[in-house]
Parts: structure tokens; C-alpha cells; sequence
């Protein structure tokens, strides 16, 4: 791979669009080579996005309050919202009133966690299984009233059972066709806005907000990734990646720290 891009000389900032959930955040938190690796990568004055279905307080929660260096920028809800790296939103896109009301009727008795979330918080609408999850580390109790008149980026279910996952996401998709986009995100299903996905966010940073930049690498594990990998100029899956996902990408590592090794070796 052919990492340095140059403009008239000089290396343009190389920029990583990189997912969070079993890409750098584990149920463990960050492993420490990746929390080292990142800190190189911003060091030597390349440009860190975190793309990742979670909420912009969940972001908070796993990456600035356990002593993360900012990102550059954060595409936060799967794309429905934009920010800079300390978590300010930049660009906004909200559901349409009256989705969650047809999406609780929908899933009504199933076995999972619906959640609903607003610009800063994820709520749990209905529980019917155990909620533990490292990518919805922080919940509050909806009201269900409330968040009907209230800008909704993302509405999150957790299906732990796979039986109901298969139930389930058809009848989603169906429910949501030309209201919403449905992304799976390992056990999740996350319902953002028309249009929205990390590709697109990323694609928004790209044009209007980063400027002028080198190689774009993304890395990404699962299906709710393929959108952005579409818009790298290389991109990267995890090791364990579904086949789908690792059959769109141009190579594999074990972790974020083996690749930015490989790219800031390059780059010397």
C-alpha cells in the first residue's frame, strides 16, 4: 500500500476513519497498545475520525472520561450527527415525528431493548432482556411522551438472540423503507435518519470539513462499517470481521495498533 500523499512536497495528513465498538472499545475498555497507538498517530499530525453508531455521550463515556487524546472528529449515531473532537456538533439530521411510536407497536412482546436517543443521551423505552452492553454503556429511564416531541439521531435495539434478530430486522426494514435507514451492528440494529451512514458522514467530513488530505484509511468490523470502507482509499477490516465484511476490505489486521504501526513506518 502506498501510504505518503504529497502536495508539492509536503505529506498531507493522512486521515483514519476508525469504529469503536470491537475495533478499539472492548467490554475491557482500550487495550493499551491501541490507546498508545493512537497517541502516535496523532502525534505525528495525522488526522483521527471516530465513526460509531454510539450516542455522543457514549463517546464521552468510553473515550474522553477514560483519558482519551480528542479525535479530530466524531461521526456519532451512525452518521446522524457530526462533531469536532470535543464532541460540539457540526452537522445534525433527526427522525421524522412518529417513527418510534410505529417501532414500539412493531416490537412490542419481542425479546430485546429499544432505545431511543436525542442529541446527547440514550434512552431505554422497553427492556425485555438483560441490557448490559459495552455500546450502550449509559441509559436513562424514556419517557415516552417526552421523546415524542423530541429531535430523535438514533433508535438503537439490542437482540442478543439471533432467532429474533432474523424476526426482527425484516420486519424492521420493511417498517422503516423510505422513513429510516436500518444498519446492523453486531447484535444491534440501529435506525437512523433517511440517507444516513458512516459512509456518508464520512464523505460530508471529507468535502466540507477536512480540506486537503492524503490516504484515507478506514477500519471497521462489522456490516454497519461497509458504508465508510466504500468511501477509503484503503480500507482495513478486524481479523474477526464477518467474511462479508472482510471481503470488502483490502486487507485485515488483529487491531488498530497493528495498522497504524504499519502506516507510521511508511510514512518515515
Amino acid at each position: 500500500m502506498n501510504i505518503e500523499s504529497h502536495e508539492h512536497g509536503v505529506r498531507m495528513s493522512t486521515v483514519l476513519a476508525t469504529d469503536l465498538d470491537g475495533t478499539v472499545v472492548f467490554e475491557d475498555g482500550i487495550h493499551p497498545a491501541d490507546r498508545e497507538a493512537i497517541g502516535s498517530w496523532l502525534a505525528a499530525g495525522n488526522t483521527l475520525v471516530l465513526a460509531t453508531g454510539k450516542s455522543v455521550d457514549a463517546v464521552r463515556l468510553v473515550w474522553h472520561e477514560v483519558g482519551m487524546p480528542d479525535p479530530d472528529y466524531v461521526i456519532a449515531f451512525t452518521g446522524s450527527v457530526i462533531t469536532d473532537g470535543s464532541l460540539h456538533p457540526l452537522a445534525i439530521t433527526a427522525h421524522q415525528p412518529g417513527l418510534l411510536d410505529d417501532i414500539v407497536s412493531l416490537v412490542d412482546g419481542e425479546p430485546l431493548v429499544l432505545y431511543a436517543s436525542d442529541i446527547e443521551h440514550d434512552y431505554v423505552v422497553a427492556a425485555r432482556v438483560s441490557q448490559h452492553s459495552s455500546i450502550v454503556p449509559r441509559s436513562y429511564p424514556a419517557d415516552l411522551d417526552r421523546l415524542r416531541h423530541t429531535d430523535l439521531f438514533g433508535i438503537p435495539l439490542y437482540i442478543p438472540d439471533p432467532t429474533v434478530m432474523d424476526r426482527v430486522e425484516p420486519a424492521l426494514r420493511k417498517l422503516c423503507a423510505g422513513r429510516a435507514e436500518v444498519h446492523r451492528n453486531q447484535n444491534f440494529l440501529d435506525v437512523v435518519p433517511p440517507g444516513v451512514s458512516k459512509g456518508a458522514g464520512l464523505r460530508r467530513l471529507l468535502t466540507d470539513l477536512i480540506g486537503d488530505h492524503g490516504d484515507v484509511y478506514t477500519l471497521g468490523d462489522s456490516w454497519n462499517d461497509l458504508s465508510m470502507h466504500e468511501v477509503a482509499d484503503h480500507p482495513v477490516a478486524l481479523a474477526h470481521s464477518p467474511a462479508q465484511v472482510r471481503a470488502h476490505c483490502e486487507a485485515t489486521v488483529d487491531s488498530a495498533a497493528q495498522l497504524i504501526a504499519q502506516i507510521l513506518k511508511e510514512q518515515k
